[in-house]
């Protein structure tokens, strides 16, 4: 183990709270070590355009990730629902800790369910996500409302909402809780098994150069097993179909002592068909799971779906 301790990770408030955590278990597990947080900008910090008009995959980690290949940290900390393609051949997720909240939620609005907050909106009502797959699961539930972009960090969006920029908006629970604001902001679940949530939502992944064993043991007592098992299927599942921004896809792994329920969604952006599926199975095949979910929807019609998707971003 070096006397410096390095973490690379995005610039967020967000991000940083995530690092931040990893950093704290660090200086727990090795007393006296000098850790710090290295930021990094990315593409997705820098082009602040909607994710489905900027091209190419990994638009929040690619930087990130290269502080680790490069030697320039020890360790790199995503949000592992960035991670949509393979990592570098040199690195691999070393640690996968625990996961939070995978669902989504409704801010703002009035009423306790998401279906109150939603279904008491008026009619062309904007409702702000920079998600895809919100804006298509949206489009499914109430297409009379207006999905408006709300690209930007957490505290940007919700500075947004409070603006009036918008009426309602979609966002992922963990941020919220992971920035300890859930009493500031009150938001409501949205049922993942209906609104599908991203793959690997709510988890980190911890990534590290392969030649650096020593790192496998440091995080060993940080690795929760049922979330590297439920993230492996879903990364799988998006792997095999693909999915960048621009194709709505969800999946949804629950995990209990023996096995896996998998729940995968994929749908058109402007939500008029949706595809959603389950498959179980035990642990140990959590990735040919994703992949046979995958292979399901993709039978089920989500080929057409995909392929009309990839005509209309090779016209742009």
């Amino acid at each position: 183990m070096r006397a410096r301790f390095v973490i690379a990770s995005r610039g967020s408030k967000l991000a940083l709270a995530q690092s931040e955590q990893v950093a704290a278990f660090v200086r727990t597990a090795r007393p006296g070590l000098e850790v710090t947080i290295r930021t990094v900008t990315t593409k997705g910090d820098i082009d602040r355009r909607p994710f489905t008009e900027i091209a190419g995959k990994n638009l929040f980690t690619s930087e990130v990730e290269r502080e680790v290949v490069e030697n320039r940290a020890d360790v790199a900390v995503h949000s592992a629902k960035d991670l949509t393609a393979q990592l570098h051949p040199d690195c691999l997720i070393v640690c996968v800790p625990r996961r939070a909240a995978r669902h989504d939620v409704v801010v703002g609005g009035t009423g306790t369910s998401a279906e109150e907050r939603l279904g008491r909106l008026p009619d062309g009502a904007r409702v702000g996500t920079s998600s895809i797959r919100r804006r298509a699961l949206l489009a499914e539930a109430r297409p009379d409302l207006e999905a408006v972009e709300f690209r930007g960090n957490l505290d940007t969006r919700l500075r947004k909402l409070r603006a009036g920029e918008a009426a309602a908006a979609l966002l992922a629970a963990a941020g919220i809780e992971r920035l300890g604001i859930t009493e500031e902001v009150n938001p409501v679940p949205l049922d993942p098994t209906w609104w599908v949530p991203a793959p690997a939502q709510g988890a980190l992944a911890v990534e590290a150069r392969r030649d650096r064993p020593d790192l496998a043991e440091l995080f060993s007592s940080l690795e929760d097993e049922r979330t590297r098992a439920e993230i492996e299927c879903e990364r799988a599942f998006g792997l095999r179909l693909e999915g960048g921004c621009a194709l709505p896809l969800g999946c949804c792994a629950d995990s209990d002592d023996r096995a896996l329920v998998v729940t995968g969604y994929v749908g058109r952006p402007d939500g008029s068909q949706a595809i959603r599926d389950r498959v179980s199975g035990p642990f140990s095949d959590a990735s040919a799971l994703g992949r046979e979910l995958a292979d399901a929807l993709l039978s089920g019609g989500g080929d057409d779906i995909l392929d009309d998707v990839r005509a209309e971003a090779a016209e742009r």
